[in-house]
């Protein structure tokens, strides 16, 4: 066979093969993932964004500590699964969020946020979740409610799991809403982190 057909033959062979593997996309969206990190990430999906990943996070009274939880879908619709005989509407109006806060593979607090934290289009659209656990000391609004969440696991066994040392740290995130016909509540977020803590930790401010 001649060369130069030998050659357009390879082309046109190829040309299906590339329509097949189209160039990825530069974000990379881990579902279902909690990732960690020391600082607000800008850009969530972004590849190589400044995760912590597996490395060890040094942990004090004046670190930070930010999540950003990736759900594999909307709360709402996370919930219509498990409570398909409660109408839309309620559950995106008392629908919420539980987190649950797990020590070395040990249950230590779980905690139901407020169903007013969330507006209830956000509720049915949002599957991006970004909050500082420990943020800058004076740099905390009244709009996030992460540091307190943070506040609470601590206050209510976090302290005492987290004595210095090292440890691992998880936390899942599951659809919550008060009904006692709900079904198994679905994992909508899951991650853990390596913290070595470096000193007592307590909650920064005082709870009711």
């Amino acid at each position: 066979m001649k060369p130069f057909l030998l050659f357009w033959l390879l082309v046109l062979h190829a040309v299906p093969l590339i329509a097949q593997h189209p160039a990825r996309h530069p974000h990379r969206i881990p579902v279902g993932e909690i990732r960690f990190s020391a600082a607000a990430v800008a850009d969530p999906g972004q590849t190589g964004a400044a995760y912590i990943g597996l490395r060890t996070y040094p942990l004090h009274p004046h670190s930070q500590l930010f999540l950003t939880a990736f759900l594999n879908a909307p709360l709402v619709r996370a919930l219509q699964r498990a409570a398909p005989h409660v109408p839309v509407q309620a559950l995106a109006r008392t629908g919420t969020y539980q987190v649950g806060f797990y020590v070395d593979a040990h249950l230590v607090y779980l905690a139901n946020l407020s169903p007013g934290t969330f507006t209830p289009a956000a509720k049915s659209t949002e599957t991006v979740l970004q909050q500082a656990l420990l943020g800058p000391e004076n740099g905390e609004s009244a709009d996030n409610w992460g540091p307190l969440l943070w506040d609470r696991f601590l206050a209510n066994g976090g302290a005492r799991a987290l004595a210095v040392g090292q440890h691992l740290l998880r936390l899942e995130i599951r659809p919550y809403y008060q009904d006692p016909g709900l079904r198994g509540a679905p994992l909508l977020a899951a991650g853990q982190v390596a913290l070595d803590v470096t000193a007592p930790l307590a909650p920064r401010r005082p709870l009711r």
